[in-house]
């Protein structure tokens, strides 16, 4: 388990940052006396810990890159696969010298990023009108 946080951590400082902050909490709550709460800590950085561990273990995501598109209609580069597990550190350098991560956190990043806001809150006809309105009163001006 310590080996897969560790690869884990290493890669996504965010999490570890988190992580190091619940136990620096814990320390300071129990150096206070202040038990309950930093039960509910420890509980908080155990829970948190065996999450990442059970989404990250024994798991490998692929990542597919499409090529460029060239004008030379005769040429076709077949798009690079790549496999990322905590088995191989999770990076992958390639022919230019350029390292790349794959996991579930990109996975999720990815969703998240490309999830429109306005249509989920007003509904997807909606988010349509007003985008077109704004884009009307810009032509407008």
């Amino acid at each position: 388990m310590f080996e897969v946080l560790k690869q884990f951590f290493s890669i996504h400082y965010n999490f570890a940052g988190l992580s190091a902050l619940l136990l620096i909490l814990f320390i300071f709550l129990m150096t206070k006396k202040n038990v309950k709460v930093g039960l509910i800590v420890l509980a908080l950085f155990l829970v948190l810990n065996v999450f990442l561990y059970k989404r990250t273990e024994g798991k490998v995501w692929t990542l597919t890159i499409d090529p460029p598109e060239t004008t030379d209609s005769y040429s076709y580069k077949q798009p690079t696969v790549m496999k990322f597990s905590v088995l191989k550190d999770w990076t992958i350098t390639d022919d230019k010298g350029e390292t790349h991560h794959w996991c579930w956190v990109e996975d999720y990043w990815d969703r998240l990023s490309n999830t429109d806001i306005v249509a989920i809150i007003w509904g997807e006809n909606s988010g349509k009108k007003l985008a077109n309105t704004s884009e009307e009163r810009a032509k407008l001006d």
